[in-house]
């Protein structure tokens, strides 16, 4: 293979691994691949290259909690378990197996690749895709955080996190845990609890009202050698250094003790346990104990008072000269199927259409967002001007990663300065500048035309229905590119010098969705976002990674 032809491919497969590969660049991949037994050796070298960056990227990941362990970058949090200190002993087995399997994957789904390519014609694709269970895990769901302050050596948590087994410490605060069994609990802090199993905890100390339906009959709590086993009930425990105070509200309970003989207690009956395992008669207080009725009016007032912060932000944010773009989508009444800009002053042009998306609930009762769900979802926008840096941010709540690419925000095309922004569905980040002019109508560039900036695998189906905020910095001084998962850095890589675009545009772009490949027959990609969006912005700077998390913390629901 001549050098003019390598360098042909190279530019070729660079296009392809971006997404912006048409199918006259395909056949054209094709057809040097058909033709040049050296060509695809350097087909396959280039398929292992990518495949061991994204196994080295992947390999930072402890294999059982999700946690990235490379300490030259933040450590991210994603199943916010509770994770131990220290590895165990046979961690490295474990990822050296996961490495092999991984391998093995890749080195399959390169093989269908050049399959794909053999076989394929630009218009009959014939997909074929290995299909695995999804799995999860854990024990328990926080479904309520109210004025929570954990206790700085406890994993912070969020609504929606999916407990595993281990303990939880909170400083301050209540706390909702519902148990996959069918029981919940509300924890007051200061609070120390031990997730044993979906059906037991132990404590030692805080106040905890339990209620348990049928279905959860059995649920257990450990006070050091004391168990207390509900039979269907709701009851209160409040756990101190000076002993346990067991009240039964309504149903019936056991207590068992190894000093004394097995209790039963019914609706109105409270004992006290002391330090010495000794047992008196107790007295009902209910009051003492926040009920789930409570726990809900308080969690109502607490999301007020974050929808007022978050208006506060985004009217400032409305008025920042760095603003190109601004969409609240905290508009009232009818949106006539635009999507109003929220830049003030007012600059109608920089209002979208929305195409297909519906609308549905936001990040709180008051607000609204939309659903991008069909493969024609999305929100057209025109945005002029010519920038250098530039950050993007969102508020997603992601339903699955079943596409190849899934949208962000996409400009039409993918000329030189042109930004895209979209997922993976390795649940990786991906954004791009596109350094090198446009091809599309000429002889393909030599060499490669951007470089794609990857974060470390961030979403995984536990997350799904979750609201999550992403944001991406393109620092055109710098030379680098920074990605951001709920206010925190995941992900900064400096790029090449002669990759790096010192002027930026848009243009016409799509919200959720990218409006080319069309084909001929009016068949395009499908590479809609599938799931819903509140709160999009473009900005013609790179925030600071305090101004990305103070967005984070004045918007998070």
């Amino acid at each position: 293979m001549n050098d003019s032809l390598r360098d042909e491919l190279e530019s070729l497969l660079f296009d392809w691994d971006a997404g912006t590969l048409g199918d006259a660049g395909i056949d054209r991949v094709r057809e040097i691949l058909r033709s040049d037994e050296s060509a695809r050796a350097a087909y396959l070298q280039h398929q292992l290259l990518n495949a061991a960056m994204g196994l080295d990227a992947s390999s930072r990941l402890d294999a059982d909690s999700g946690t990235i362990s490379q300490v030259s970058e933040p450590e991210l949090d994603l199943a916010k378990q509770n994770i131990p200190s220290a590895l165990p002993s046979d961690h490295f087995f474990r990822v050296s197996l996961w490495a092999v399997a991984a391998t093995t994957l890749l080195f399959c789904g390169l093989l269908g690749r050049l399959a794909y390519l053999e076989f394929s014609d630009s218009d009959t694709v014939a997909a074929t895709e290995a299909i695995e269970e999804v799995t999860s895990s854990g024990v328990a769901l926080v479904t309520q955080l109210v004025d929570v302050e954990f206790e700085p050596d406890q994993v912070s948590l969020d609504v929606g996190d999916a407990l595993m087994p281990g303990p939880i410490a909170i400083k301050s605060g209540f706390a909702q845990i519902e148990f996959f069994c069918g029981a919940t609990l509300i924890v007051e802090g200061p609070a120390e609890i031990d997730l044993k199993s979906s059906v037991l905890a132990s404590v030692t100390s805080g106040k905890f009202r339990a209620q348990v339906p049928p279905a959860a009959r059995g649920f257990s709590i450990e006070v050091d050698d004391m168990k207390v086993v509900d039979l269907g009930t709701e009851f209160g425990l409040a756990v101190t250094e000076n002993g346990a105070d067991i009240q039964v509200f309504d149903g019936e309970i056991e207590v068992h003790s190894p000093q004394s003989d097995k209790r039963l207690l019914t609706t109105g009956q409270a004992i006290v346990r002391n330090s010495v395992g000794e047992f008196s008669t107790g007295k009902i207080t209910p009051d003492r104990f926040v009920d789930i009725a409570s726990m809900e009016s308080r969690a109502d007032g607490q999301q007020t008072q974050r929808y007022e912060a978050w208006k506060t932000l985004s009217n400032r944010l409305s008025r920042d000269p760095r603003v190109v773009a601004y969409y609240s989508f905290d508009e009232q009444g009818a949106w006539d199927r635009k999507l109003h800009s929220s830049v003030r002053p007012d600059n109608d042009e920089l209002d979208g259409a929305i195409v297909g998306a519906g609308k549905v609930n936001g990040r709180w009762p008051a607000k609204s967002g939309l659903e991008f769900k069909r493969p024609g979802d999305r929100v057209r926008v025109r945005i002029p001007g010519e920038f250098d840096s530039l950050t993007f941010a969102c508020w997603v709540k992601i339903d699955s990663l079943d596409r190849w690419y899934n949208s962000l925000f996409l400009t039409d095309n993918y000329n030189e300065g042109e930004p895209h922004w979209q997922i993976l569905d390795t649940g990786q980040l991906f954004f791009s500048v596109r350094h090198k002019p446009d091809d599309l109508n000429g002889q393909p560039i030599k060499g490669p035309t951007h470089q794609e900036v990857l974060s470390p695998p961030f979403w995984k189906p536990s997350m799904s229905g979750r609201w999550l905020h992403l944001a991406t910095t393109y620092d055109a001084d710098a030379g680098k590119t920074t990605h951001y998962l709920n206010g925190e850095r995941i992900h900064e890589e400096t790029i090449a010098d002669q990759l790096v675009v010192r002027e930026t545009r848009i243009g016409a772009a799509s919200i959720g969705n990218w409006s080319i490949p069309t084909k001929p027959d009016a068949e395009f990609a499908v590479r809609n976002l599938n799931g819903s969006m509140d709160e999009f912005m473009i900005l013609s700077d790179a925030l600071s990674e305090n101004e990305i998390r103070e967005i984070y913390e004045s918007g998070k629901p």
